[in-house]
């Protein structure tokens, strides 16, 4: 299995999801050392470069988190019933 990588502030994230929805793409990652430390970006390209941009907003954080649950809504109704 081929998990991308990126490193944000010196440390190195693992990329575990990837969306694409009409206004954005968004990456999910894992802190690869801690995997409590996660979080989202967006994958933006601009002039032929490919690069992972914070997340305008709140809102814009509660719509990514939205669309991550409900791709893995099964995983995460699985989880709550143990």
């Amino acid at each position: 299995m081929n998990i991308d990588t990126v490193n944000i502030d010196g440390t190195t994230y693992m990329e575990v999801d990837k969306i694409n929805v009409s206004e954005a793409t968004f990456a999910y990652l894992v802190n690869e050392k801690d995997k409590d430390d996660f979080c989202i970006r967006r994958i933006v390209a601009k002039d032929g470069k490919v690069f992972y941009e914070g997340l305008i907003d709140d809102k814009q954080f509660d719509l990514a988190l939205m669309y991550f649950a409900k791709k893995h809504q099964n995983i995460i109704s699985d989880n709550k019933k143990d």
